[in-house]
């Protein structure tokens, strides 16, 4: 009886070490291609990220550099982090974005607390004066940009092509809405079709950056089992931009 019931002592502490999960790692590479009316796609940028998740917290890294300089996409380069949680989606809690950008330094810090944020830091701070304004109650239940980026790499996460992801970066405020009445499916592809929003923090008197806004977004999912990301598209004006994960 004491032997039978020191096995079973030893068998629950080794389950017990077995069981616990160990923290998942991806990393995932991608470039963003950039194409001009009817000119050639252009590779211009790198974005690396590394998502480490334990249980139902997780941290996104990601680090976006431009290899090629062209006239119509700004130069960025940065580094950001995100600390978050997995409830349904995945959901900030902290965002932290450096990055240098027409060779001015900038800094972007959102910190969330349950549906609100609860404090921004922006370095420099822009002119408000020169925005369209923004209400407070349109900052409730906001995510990051790059938090949008992740989510969206899950076919699972936009609810079959039918989910508003409500979007600040710091400084504009938008909509991503994806609707199932533009959901398409060829050749093996299933294409999510969005519009973007613009609804504040927007610059009153110039044209935003091709990045800022968009005529229309698309995701490509290839339509198997897991509905694996293939790629995304967004449009504005003669400028299409296309993010593809390399392998």
């Amino acid at each position: 009886m004491q032997l039978t019931k020191y096995i079973l002592i030893i068998l629950s502490l080794f389950i017990s070490s077995t069981t616990l999960a160990d923290p998942f790692i991806e990393e995932r590479n991608f470039v963003v291609e950039a194409k001009l009316a009817f000119l050639p796609k252009i590779p211009v940028m790198t974005v690396n990220t590394v998502l480490a998740i334990e249980e139902n917290n997780y941290e996104y890294k990601f680090s976006i550099r431009t290899n090629n300089i062209v006239d119509f996409i700004n130069k960025v380069n940065g580094d950001g982090s995100i600390i978050g949680i997995i409830d349904e989606f995945y959901k900030p809690l902290h965002y932290k974005y450096k990055y240098k950008r027409k060779e001015k330094e900038k800094f972007v810090e959102i910190k969330y607390n349950d549906s609100f944020i609860s404090e921004l830091n922006l370095i420099p701070e822009p002119d408000k004066s020169m925005l369209t304004k923004i209400e407070d109650d349109m900052l409730t239940n906001t995510i990051d940009p790059s938090s949008f980026f992740l989510n969206i790499l899950n076919y699972k996460n936009i609810n079959g092509c039918e989910k508003t992801f409500r979007i600040f970066d710091g400084k504009r405020r938008y909509d991503v809405s994806f609707n199932k009445n533009d959901k398409t499916t060829l050749d093996n592809l299933i294409y999510c079709k969005a519009n973007q929003i613009k609804l504040g923090g927007y610059k009153i008197d110039e044209d935003e950056d091709i990045f800022a806004s968009s005529d229309y977004i698309k995701v490509i999912y290839k339509n198997n089992y897991k509905k694996d990301f293939y790629g995304y598209e967004a449009n504005n004006g003669s400028i299409t931009l296309f993010i593809n994960e390399v392998k």
